[in-house]
């Protein structure tokens, strides 16, 4: 059963900044390094703000030289882009702690191809990840998995043949990384594939916002359909998955 944590929407951002903070800490200090998958969206950009700020705790608290950060998905879009999951992180975090810049691994989304940026991506990943920071979308999708995804079926058959192929889709499903591309957004997304993500030891879902609170119902409460909701698909990982949402983002929760 995942843990839900509820706060009002100004503590949000140091609520999830002490999440992480301990989760870092516990990851260290059971196996001395900690492997942190970061997502992009507006309000983990304030969790990293709250991180990196050095009139707060956490900065001081984590010991960066063990901390090893990569990124849940990407856009097609070079890291100086405004759109780049990596360049809101790099704002907002690695330009204010003192993490060794190998301890750094991006996906190389520059590259005019988006499925040799995923291959080699899924080449430089850890076995397994200590923490893996998702947000969720008002559409429910998780990483780059929107609803429809062919990923959220690990027994999707290929296409017969390339006429066959829809572009919406993976070219190797079952792969850790894939390129995929988004109708509805026109564009190439990059991401981590179900498998990876939901082994995580532990999967935090950082959500605020009034208008994510139909997705977070869907993801929480309602009856499964992970094609339709693809944030249910955390279900999987039981208790491994702790929320941490605010209360507009909460709304609509049973009981």
């Amino acid at each position: 059963m995942a843990r839900v944590t509820v706060v009002d929407a100004g503590r949000l951002a140091d609520a999830a900044a002490e999440h992480l903070t301990e989760r870092i800490e516990q990851a260290i200090a059971a196996r001395g390094s900690a492997q942190v998958s970061l997502t992009g969206g507006h309000t983990p950009e304030q969790a990293y703000a709250a991180l990196a700020d050095r009139s707060r705790p956490y900065r001081q608290r984590i010991d960066w030289s063990r901390v090893h950060l990569f990124w849940g998905d990407e856009r097609h879009v070079p890291p100086e882009h405004p759109d780049s999951n990596f360049g809101m992180a790099d704002r907002a975090l690695l330009q204010h702690i003192p993490i060794p810049p190998d301890h750094i691994h991006r996906v190389h989304a520059e590259y005019p191809d988006p499925h040799a940026a995923a291959a080699e991506y899924a080449r430089a990943l850890p076995e397994r990840f200590d923490v893996m920071l998702l947000g969720l979308g008002e559409d429910c999708h998780i990483a780059s998995i929107f609803p429809g995804s062919e990923l959220v079926d690990d027994h999707a058959a290929e296409p017969a043949s390339p006429a066959d192929a829809d572009l919406s889709q993976p070219s190797h499903h079952r792969d850790r990384v894939v390129a995929v591309f988004a109708p509805h957004l026109r564009a190439w997304r990059i991401t981590m594939t179900p498998p990876i993500i939901l082994d995580s030891r532990v999967i935090v879902m950082l959500v605020g916002g009034k208008g994510k609170a139909a997705a977070v119902a869907a993801a929480i409460d309602a009856p499964l359909d992970v094609s339709r909701y693809p944030g249910q698909l955390v279900r999987e990982s039981g208790d491994r998955v702790e929320w941490v949402i605010d209360r507009d983002a909460a709304a609509r929760l049973r009981g």
